[in-house]
């Protein structure tokens, strides 16, 4: 017999604390929440967790920086970066065999990273920490790499910027140029 006098059946109490009484049935409802709240967080870190700090670069980072001109990435960024490294479309690792290289590579391996054609990153690297900034291509924004920079290209880049596929974090900066219709970012180092 239960509290109310009635037979005890499916909706047993299993905790009676004096507040309050938790059925069987209302445990097993509060479990199976806990563990959809605990699977959601999950699949939201592994969505975004890797990618959620990289809100220091974005489109509107390069919306602001006017064609033709240079800006540093200190005065786009808050991130203190040791090194901002570009990730080409369909490049998934840095090609190079150093230390550095290998950290990054670990990093996108360990955060799934998967490269393709409608796609380009920014990876800025900290003492301590890795930010990744992907972009979408297209027409209003699209990269070129070093060895992408035709004389045609090089003759639009500001005095003094030299284009680097890696750049180091103190000197590195951006520029933004038209050419064929499109516009792109480059990224290099500044005086």
């Amino acid at each position: 017999m239960t509290e109310g006098g009635g037979a005890k059946g499916p909706v047993d109490c299993i905790a009676n604390t004096g507040l309050y009484r938790v059925s069987t049935q209302e445990a097993r409802a509060r479990m199976n929440f806990v563990r959809l709240i605990g699977l959601l967080g999950s699949m939201a870190w592994i969505v975004y967790g890797p990618w959620a700090n990289a809100g220091s670069l974005g489109d509107a980072t390069f919306k602001n920086i006017p064609i033709g001109q240079a800006a540093k990435l200190s005065d786009l960024s808050s991130f203190d970066a040791q090194a901002v490294c570009l990730l080409q479309p369909y490049q998934d690792r840095l090609s190079s065999k150093d230390a550095f290289a290998a950290r990054v590579n670990m990093y996108l391996v360990a955060n799934n990273y998967v490269a393709d054609e409608g796609h380009f990153a920014f990876v800025l690297v900290g003492k301590e920490t890795i930010e990744f900034a992907p972009f979408k291509r297209s027409q209003k924004l699209d990269v070129l790499a070093r060895h992408e920079i035709s004389s045609s290209a090089e003759e639009m880049l500001p005095k003094g910027f030299a284009p680097h596929n890696c750049a180091s974090g103190q000197s590195a900066g951006f520029v933004k140029i038209g050419l064929r219709a499109r516009t792109y970012v480059v990224l290099g180092e500044l005086p």
